[in-house]
Protein backbone atom coordinates (compact mmCIF):
# COMPACT_ATOMS: atom_id res chain seq x y z
CA UNK A 1 0.00 0.00 0.00
CA UNK A 2 1.38 3.43 -0.81
CA UNK A 3 2.95 5.21 1.98
CA UNK A 4 1.34 8.46 3.09
CA UNK A 5 3.83 11.04 3.90
CA UNK A 6 2.71 14.59 4.85
CA UNK A 7 3.67 17.50 2.61
CA UNK A 8 5.73 20.25 4.29
CA UNK A 9 3.11 22.80 5.24
CA UNK A 10 4.83 25.63 3.42
CA UNK A 11 3.79 24.18 0.05
CA UNK A 12 0.06 24.00 0.71
CA UNK A 13 -2.09 26.10 -1.61
CA UNK A 14 -5.14 26.24 0.63
CA UNK A 15 -4.54 29.45 2.54
CA UNK A 16 -7.97 30.92 3.11
CA UNK A 17 -8.01 34.70 3.21
CA UNK A 18 -5.50 35.16 6.03
CA UNK A 19 -4.33 38.50 4.65
CA UNK A 20 -7.83 39.87 4.77
CA UNK A 21 -8.22 38.46 8.27
CA UNK A 22 -5.23 40.39 9.54
CA UNK A 23 -7.46 43.36 10.23
CA UNK A 24 -8.85 41.53 13.26
CA UNK A 25 -5.54 42.17 15.01
CA UNK A 26 -6.12 45.92 14.89
CA UNK A 27 -7.78 47.62 17.79
CA UNK A 28 -10.75 49.77 16.81
CA UNK A 29 -9.15 52.62 18.71
CA UNK A 30 -5.67 52.18 17.22
CA UNK A 31 -5.14 52.70 13.50
CA UNK A 32 -1.32 52.43 13.62
CA UNK A 33 0.33 49.66 11.57
CA UNK A 34 0.56 46.29 13.28
CA UNK A 35 4.12 44.94 13.65
CA UNK A 36 4.81 42.13 11.22
CA UNK A 37 5.49 39.65 14.03
CA UNK A 38 1.91 40.10 15.35
CA UNK A 39 0.04 39.52 12.10
CA UNK A 40 -1.83 36.30 11.26
CA UNK A 41 0.57 35.74 8.38
CA UNK A 42 3.56 35.85 10.72
CA UNK A 43 1.90 33.52 13.23
CA UNK A 44 1.04 31.12 10.40
CA UNK A 45 4.63 31.17 9.17
CA UNK A 46 5.86 30.49 12.70
CA UNK A 47 3.38 27.60 13.06
CA UNK A 48 4.47 26.08 9.75
CA UNK A 49 8.11 26.45 10.72
CA UNK A 50 7.48 24.72 14.06
CA UNK A 51 5.71 21.86 12.28
CA UNK A 52 8.46 21.42 9.71
CA UNK A 53 11.06 21.41 12.50
CA UNK A 54 9.09 18.69 14.37
CA UNK A 55 8.15 21.05 17.22
CA UNK A 56 4.60 19.79 17.09
CA UNK A 57 3.32 21.04 20.46
CA UNK A 58 4.50 24.55 19.60
CA UNK A 59 2.84 24.21 16.19
CA UNK A 60 -0.45 23.21 17.84
CA UNK A 61 -0.27 26.26 20.11
CA UNK A 62 0.36 28.64 17.22
CA UNK A 63 -2.31 27.15 14.95
CA UNK A 64 -4.78 27.40 17.85
CA UNK A 65 -3.89 31.07 18.20
CA UNK A 66 -4.79 31.61 14.55
CA UNK A 67 -8.14 29.81 14.86
CA UNK A 68 -9.13 32.25 17.61
CA UNK A 69 -8.44 35.39 15.59
CA UNK A 70 -9.18 34.49 12.00
CA UNK A 71 -12.51 33.23 10.69
CA UNK A 72 -12.69 31.04 8.73
CA UNK A 73 -9.34 29.47 9.64
CA UNK A 74 -9.42 26.33 7.53
CA UNK A 75 -5.71 26.55 6.75
CA UNK A 76 -4.84 26.64 10.46
CA UNK A 77 -7.19 23.74 11.26
CA UNK A 78 -5.43 21.61 8.63
CA UNK A 79 -2.04 22.49 10.10
CA UNK A 80 -3.15 21.78 13.66
CA UNK A 81 -4.72 18.50 12.54
CA UNK A 82 -1.44 17.39 11.00
CA UNK A 83 0.42 18.33 14.18
CA UNK A 84 -2.10 16.30 16.19
CA UNK A 85 -1.45 13.34 13.91
CA UNK A 86 2.29 13.64 14.49
CA UNK A 87 1.70 13.60 18.26
CA UNK A 88 -0.44 10.44 17.97
CA UNK A 89 -3.80 12.14 18.50
CA UNK A 90 -5.79 10.97 15.46
CA UNK A 91 -9.21 11.74 16.98
CA UNK A 92 -8.28 15.37 17.56
CA UNK A 93 -6.80 15.47 14.05
CA UNK A 94 -10.08 14.29 12.52
CA UNK A 95 -11.96 16.96 14.49
CA UNK A 96 -9.66 19.65 13.10
CA UNK A 97 -9.93 18.38 9.53
CA UNK A 98 -13.72 18.42 9.84
CA UNK A 99 -13.56 22.02 11.03
CA UNK A 100 -11.39 22.83 8.04
CA UNK A 101 -14.07 21.34 5.78
CA UNK A 102 -16.73 23.43 7.52
CA UNK A 103 -14.67 26.50 6.62
CA UNK A 104 -13.96 25.23 3.08
CA UNK A 105 -16.03 22.26 1.78
CA UNK A 106 -13.54 21.85 -1.11
CA UNK A 107 -10.45 21.46 1.10
CA UNK A 108 -9.10 18.30 -0.51
CA UNK A 109 -6.12 18.13 1.88
CA UNK A 110 -8.49 17.77 4.82
CA UNK A 111 -10.50 15.12 2.93
CA UNK A 112 -7.40 13.07 2.13
CA UNK A 113 -6.08 13.29 5.69
CA UNK A 114 -9.37 12.17 7.27
CA UNK A 115 -9.65 9.29 4.83
CA UNK A 116 -6.05 8.31 5.53
CA UNK A 117 -6.69 8.12 9.28
CA UNK A 118 -9.81 6.02 8.77
CA UNK A 119 -7.96 3.77 6.33
CA UNK A 120 -5.12 3.15 8.79
CA UNK A 121 -7.38 2.31 11.72
CA UNK A 122 -9.71 0.18 9.58
CA UNK A 123 -12.80 2.22 10.50
CA UNK A 124 -15.33 4.05 8.34
CA UNK A 125 -13.93 2.49 5.16
CA UNK A 126 -16.98 3.36 2.98
CA UNK A 127 -16.76 6.96 4.20
CA UNK A 128 -13.00 6.99 3.54
CA UNK A 129 -13.61 5.84 -0.04
CA UNK A 130 -16.17 8.61 -0.54
CA UNK A 131 -13.74 11.25 0.77
CA UNK A 132 -10.97 9.98 -1.49
CA UNK A 133 -13.36 10.16 -4.44
CA UNK A 134 -14.30 13.74 -3.61
CA UNK A 135 -10.64 14.65 -3.25
CA UNK A 136 -9.88 12.96 -6.58
CA UNK A 137 -12.19 15.46 -8.29
CA UNK A 138 -10.53 18.43 -6.58
CA UNK A 139 -6.83 17.67 -6.14
CA UNK A 140 -4.90 19.33 -9.01
CA UNK A 141 -1.64 17.40 -8.43
CA UNK A 142 -1.22 14.67 -11.08
CA UNK A 143 0.81 12.31 -8.88
CA UNK A 144 -1.72 12.56 -6.08
CA UNK A 145 -4.62 11.93 -8.43
CA UNK A 146 -2.90 8.71 -9.46
CA UNK A 147 -2.28 7.77 -5.81
CA UNK A 148 -5.90 8.47 -4.89
CA UNK A 149 -7.13 6.14 -7.62
CA UNK A 150 -4.85 3.39 -6.27
CA UNK A 151 -6.00 3.93 -2.67
CA UNK A 152 -9.65 3.83 -3.71
CA UNK A 153 -9.04 0.53 -5.49
CA UNK A 154 -7.31 -0.93 -2.44
CA UNK A 155 -10.13 0.09 -0.10
CA UNK A 156 -12.79 -1.21 -2.47
CA UNK A 157 -10.96 -4.53 -2.49
CA UNK A 158 -10.91 -4.50 1.32
CA UNK A 159 -14.66 -3.98 1.40
CA UNK A 160 -15.35 -7.14 -0.53
CA UNK A 161 -16.66 -10.03 1.46
CA UNK A 162 -14.07 -12.21 3.14
CA UNK A 163 -15.85 -14.99 1.27
CA UNK A 164 -14.36 -13.55 -1.90
CA UNK A 165 -11.70 -16.19 -2.33
CA UNK A 166 -8.98 -14.05 -3.89
CA UNK A 167 -9.16 -11.52 -1.05
CA UNK A 168 -9.38 -14.28 1.53
CA UNK A 169 -6.29 -15.96 0.09
CA UNK A 170 -4.39 -12.68 0.12
CA UNK A 171 -5.25 -12.11 3.79
CA UNK A 172 -4.25 -15.68 4.56
CA UNK A 173 -0.91 -15.05 2.87
CA UNK A 174 -0.38 -11.93 4.99
CA UNK A 175 -1.08 -13.92 8.15
CA UNK A 176 1.41 -16.60 7.11
CA UNK A 177 4.10 -13.98 6.50
CA UNK A 178 3.60 -12.61 10.02
CA UNK A 179 4.08 -16.12 11.35
CA UNK A 180 7.21 -16.64 9.28
CA UNK A 181 5.68 -19.35 7.09
CA UNK A 182 6.88 -18.03 3.73
CA UNK A 183 6.14 -21.22 1.78
CA UNK A 184 2.46 -21.18 2.77
CA UNK A 185 2.30 -17.43 2.16
CA UNK A 186 3.59 -17.84 -1.38
CA UNK A 187 1.02 -20.57 -2.03
CA UNK A 188 -1.79 -18.36 -0.74
CA UNK A 189 -0.70 -15.39 -2.86
CA UNK A 190 -0.42 -17.60 -5.94
CA UNK A 191 -3.96 -18.85 -5.37
CA UNK A 192 -5.21 -15.27 -5.01
CA UNK A 193 -3.59 -14.40 -8.34
CA UNK A 194 -5.13 -17.44 -10.03
CA UNK A 195 -8.57 -16.39 -8.79
CA UNK A 196 -8.10 -12.69 -9.60
CA UNK A 197 -5.30 -11.99 -12.12
CA UNK A 198 -5.82 -8.22 -11.70
CA UNK A 199 -5.06 -8.27 -7.96
CA UNK A 200 -1.80 -6.33 -7.98
CA UNK A 201 -1.51 -6.52 -4.19
CA UNK A 202 -1.06 -10.31 -4.42
CA UNK A 203 1.67 -9.98 -7.06
CA UNK A 204 3.48 -7.42 -4.92
CA UNK A 205 3.19 -9.52 -1.75
CA UNK A 206 4.39 -12.64 -3.55
CA UNK A 207 7.30 -10.68 -4.98
CA UNK A 208 8.36 -9.65 -1.47
CA UNK A 209 8.21 -13.28 -0.34
CA UNK A 210 10.31 -14.33 -3.31
CA UNK A 211 12.94 -11.74 -2.44
CA UNK A 212 13.17 -13.22 1.07
CA UNK A 213 13.51 -16.68 -0.46
CA UNK A 214 16.29 -15.52 -2.78
CA UNK A 215 14.20 -15.98 -5.94
CA UNK A 216 15.17 -12.67 -7.52
CA UNK A 217 14.09 -13.59 -11.05
CA UNK A 218 10.64 -14.57 -9.82
CA UNK A 219 10.42 -11.42 -7.71
CA UNK A 220 11.33 -9.30 -10.72
CA UNK A 221 8.45 -10.82 -12.69
CA UNK A 222 5.98 -10.24 -9.85
CA UNK A 223 7.08 -6.64 -9.35
CA UNK A 224 6.86 -6.05 -13.09
CA UNK A 225 3.30 -7.34 -13.14
CA UNK A 226 2.45 -5.21 -10.10
CA UNK A 227 3.70 -2.07 -11.83
CA UNK A 228 1.85 -2.97 -15.02
CA UNK A 229 -1.40 -3.19 -13.05
CA UNK A 230 -0.64 -0.27 -10.72
CA UNK A 231 1.98 2.03 -12.32
CA UNK A 232 2.02 4.49 -9.41
CA UNK A 233 2.78 2.02 -6.62
CA UNK A 234 5.94 3.77 -5.50
CA UNK A 235 6.97 1.12 -2.96
CA UNK A 236 7.05 -1.53 -5.68
CA UNK A 237 9.35 0.59 -7.83
CA UNK A 238 11.78 0.86 -4.93
CA UNK A 239 11.68 -2.89 -4.34
CA UNK A 240 12.17 -3.67 -8.03
CA UNK A 241 15.07 -1.26 -8.15
CA UNK A 242 16.73 -3.14 -5.29
CA UNK A 243 16.23 -6.44 -7.14
CA UNK A 244 17.67 -5.00 -10.35
CA UNK A 245 20.66 -3.86 -8.34
CA UNK A 246 21.23 -7.32 -6.87
CA UNK A 247 21.03 -8.77 -10.38
CA UNK A 248 23.73 -6.37 -11.54
CA UNK A 249 21.56 -4.09 -13.71
CA UNK A 250 22.43 -0.73 -12.13
CA UNK A 251 20.89 1.32 -14.94
CA UNK A 252 17.48 -0.33 -14.51
CA UNK A 253 17.76 0.15 -10.75
CA UNK A 254 18.56 3.83 -11.20
CA UNK A 255 15.56 4.32 -13.49
CA UNK A 256 13.20 2.69 -10.97
CA UNK A 257 14.52 4.79 -8.08
CA UNK A 258 14.19 7.96 -10.15
CA UNK A 259 10.61 7.08 -11.06
CA UNK A 260 9.79 6.32 -7.42
CA UNK A 261 11.10 9.72 -6.32
CA UNK A 262 9.09 11.43 -9.07
CA UNK A 263 5.87 9.64 -8.10
CA UNK A 264 6.14 10.57 -4.44
CA UNK A 265 8.54 13.50 -3.93
CA UNK A 266 7.85 13.29 -0.20
CA UNK A 267 9.25 9.80 0.28
CA UNK A 268 12.74 9.86 1.85
CA UNK A 269 13.33 6.15 1.12
CA UNK A 270 13.10 6.70 -2.63
CA UNK A 271 15.55 9.62 -2.48
CA UNK A 272 17.92 7.60 -0.30
CA UNK A 273 18.01 4.68 -2.72
CA UNK A 274 18.39 7.07 -5.65
CA UNK A 275 21.28 8.85 -3.95
CA UNK A 276 22.98 5.60 -3.00
CA UNK A 277 22.82 4.37 -6.60
CA UNK A 278 24.14 7.66 -7.94
CA UNK A 279 26.95 7.45 -5.42
CA UNK A 280 28.02 3.99 -6.59
CA UNK A 281 28.18 5.36 -10.14
CA UNK A 282 30.46 8.18 -9.02
CA UNK A 283 27.83 10.93 -9.44
CA UNK A 284 28.60 12.34 -6.02
CA UNK A 285 27.14 15.81 -6.47
CA UNK A 286 23.79 14.41 -7.62
CA UNK A 287 23.93 11.80 -4.85
CA UNK A 288 24.42 14.52 -2.25
CA UNK A 289 21.46 16.43 -3.65
CA UNK A 290 19.31 13.33 -3.34
CA UNK A 291 20.50 12.62 0.22
CA UNK A 292 19.75 16.20 1.26
CA UNK A 293 16.31 16.01 -0.33
CA UNK A 294 15.66 12.85 1.72
CA UNK A 295 16.82 14.50 4.96
CA UNK A 296 14.53 17.47 4.33
CA UNK A 297 11.57 15.07 4.43
CA UNK A 298 12.07 14.15 8.11
CA UNK A 299 12.98 10.46 7.67
CA UNK A 300 12.75 7.95 10.51
CA UNK A 301 15.77 7.80 12.86
CA UNK A 302 17.31 4.67 11.34
CA UNK A 303 17.12 6.08 7.82
CA UNK A 304 18.31 9.49 9.00
CA UNK A 305 21.40 7.84 10.50
CA UNK A 306 22.21 6.21 7.16
CA UNK A 307 21.65 9.48 5.32
CA UNK A 308 23.96 11.39 7.65
CA UNK A 309 26.66 8.76 7.22
CA UNK A 310 26.32 8.72 3.43
CA UNK A 311 26.27 12.50 3.20
CA UNK A 312 29.39 12.88 5.32
CA UNK A 313 31.26 10.19 3.40
CA UNK A 314 30.23 11.46 -0.02
CA UNK A 315 31.09 15.03 0.94
CA UNK A 316 34.53 13.94 2.11
CA UNK A 317 35.06 11.90 -1.05
CA UNK A 318 34.22 14.72 -3.45
CA UNK A 319 37.27 16.70 -2.36
CA UNK A 320 40.34 15.24 -0.69
CA UNK A 321 43.35 17.50 -1.01
CA UNK A 322 41.39 19.38 -3.67
CA UNK A 323 40.94 16.27 -5.84
CA UNK A 324 37.89 14.15 -6.62
CA UNK A 325 38.10 10.46 -5.80
CA UNK A 326 35.59 8.07 -7.37
CA UNK A 327 33.48 5.78 -5.21
CA UNK A 328 35.14 2.41 -4.91
CA UNK A 329 38.68 3.82 -4.69
CA UNK A 330 40.83 3.38 -1.59
CA UNK A 331 39.76 6.85 -0.50
CA UNK A 332 36.09 5.85 -0.43
CA UNK A 333 36.14 2.36 1.03
CA UNK A 334 34.60 3.72 4.23
CA UNK A 335 31.30 4.12 2.38
CA UNK A 336 30.78 0.41 2.30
Amino acid sequence: MPTRVKWPLAVFAVVLGLVAGSASFLSAADSSPVPRENTPEAVLEAADRAYNESRFQEAIRLYTQITKIVAPAGRAFVGRGMAHEMTNQPDKAVEDYKKALEADPDNYIAMENIAGIWERNGKNIPEAIELYRRALNLDPRPAWRENLAVWIGILETRLRSEGSSAVACWHKGNDKVLKGDLASAKTAYSKAIALNPAMFQAYYSRGLVRVKNGDLTGALKDFGETIRLSPTLRGCLVQRGLVWEQLGNKQAALEDFKRAAELDPRDPQAFYQLGRTLETEGNLEEALQSYRAAMALKPKPDLLKLLLERTAAASATTTTNGKRHPVGSKKSKGLW
